[in-house]
């Protein structure tokens, strides 16, 4: 018989809770995934407790069902290679790691800890190892230290490369970057040429993830000196994302991303760009699978370093409710607290007028059929919450100690 509504079409999820032993309502992702070499997780909004933990199952699930080998997140490539050391089993403290390993504050999170703590254990006692990358922007695209340290690390050392790294030191940033980079300090000249000249010699130097990182650092002083449209129709950092995801795969058979629905969708971005799926989307066909997230009620969280843990993601960015056109009003309707449906097999009668989703505090105009394969819902969406800063003892060399990676 066929779908006669939007309920018709949906499947309960069991919990969220990535600790589960029964994944029995993970049949239809086994059929969705296939024989995808890449699925994308995205989120409507960053920072919620949710998205996280659903993320984190999903990971698990396909690490172990289906030989997943690592997971790639919406931050820093330079900075994720520490991580990526520490869930193989590396020194430090989790929460050090995190903090440092993990931009945009994502690693401050409990949620996110669990995770990365969760990826070490499964190291520790299984030959069919689980990795983690970074695949964007270092320094949260206002500080090119960390892609310059992480650079020299790997290369043999020469006179001018302490200096070189006290000169890319521009700060911690406390927020990302405004697009049009307006509120970026200035780059010296000497430190552009100096970025250059790095590059460089880690070409001379055939190394592939030296020169990753220095063309991270490069990237970084792209955004500052034009933000993040440097032409137009051109979006640095999804370009960032996708080509150092498309290295990831020569690396790397089958991996797990995690990023914002936008930076993920297989259509045209709100800005008019191309989005991570849109790029790939050719190059990958069917070994691609982008699942997006949707929401119903709950304040969209906001970020706040100066607070105190409990407080970190408290703030709120606002609140957003989804006008009837949008899918998430569509499948709140369902009343489920979370379920996916596969946007494949959706009739499309079921989805006529729907037009858009929500983003992080704001509206995506888009037809979710063609951005997405399929959507997970979740009715009642919560802040993340804020991990303890507690610093290992053993402090980090100023270049990074950045691990081989190989």
């Amino acid at each position: 018989m066929p779908a006669q509504s939007i309920r018709d079409i949906v499947n309960p999820l069991l919990t969220l809770d990535p600790g589960t032993s029964d994944n029995s309502d993970f049949e239809i992702l086994r059929d969705l995934v296939g024989e995808a070499r890449v699925v994308c997780l995205g989120e409507s909004a960053h920072f919620v407790s949710e998205f996280v933990r659903l993320r984190d199952r999903i990971m698990r699930y396909l690490v172990r069902e289906l030989g997943f080998s690592a997971f790639v997140l919406e931050s820093g490539l330079p900075e994720g290679l520490a991580v990526d050391e520490w869930v193989r089993g590396g020194p430090g403290s989790l929460a050090t790691i995190a903090r440092r390993g993990i931009t945009y504050a994502f690693g401050r999170c409990e949620e996110m800890h669990a995770q990365l703590q969760w990826m070490r254990d499964w190291n520790a006692t299984h030959s069919h190892q689980v990795g983690f990358y970074g695949m964007d922007v270092p320094g949260w695209c206002a500080n090119p230290a960390a892609g310059v340290a992480a650079c020299l690390n790997r290369l043999s050392p020469q006179p001018g490369d302490r200096e070189l790294l006290t000169a890319a030191d521009l700060g911690d940033p406390t927020r990302a970057a405004s697009a049009d980079g307006s509120d970026t300090p200035d780059v010296p000249a000497e430190l552009s040429r100096g970025i250059t000249e790095l590059v460089a010699r880690a070409t001379a130097a055939d190394d592939e993830i030296a020169l990753r990182c220095a063309h991270g650092a490069q990237r970084v002083v792209e955004f500052l000196q034009h933000g993040l449209y440097p032409e137009p129709g051109r979006n640095l950092r999804n370009e960032v994302m996708a080509d150092n995801l498309h290295w990831i795969l020569g690396r790397e058979e089958r991996v797990i991303v995690g990023a914002h629905n936008v930076h993920l969708q297989r259509t045209p971005s709100f800005d008019g760009t191309e989005p991570i799926g849109s790029l790939l989307a050719p190059v990958l066909g069917q070994e691609l699978v982008v699942i997006g997230t949707t929401r119903g009620a709950g304040i969209v969280p906001g970020l706040d370093l100066d607070a105190t843990p409990a407080r970190r993601y408290a703030t709120p960015a606002g609140e957003f409710t989804a006008p009837s056109r949008t899918l998430d009003a569509l499948l709140d309707t369902v009343g489920l607290p979370h379920h996916l449906v596969d946007l494949r097999h959706a009739p499309p009668e079921l989805l006529a007028g729907t037009t858009a989703m929500s983003g992080q505090a704001q509206l995506i105009d888009l037809d979710p059929k063609q951005a997405f394969d399929a959507v997970v819902h979740i009715h009642q969406i919560t802040p993340a919450h804020g991990a303890t800063d507690q610093e290992s003892d053993e402090p980090l060399d100023q270049l990074g100690q950045a691990p081989t990676n190989e």
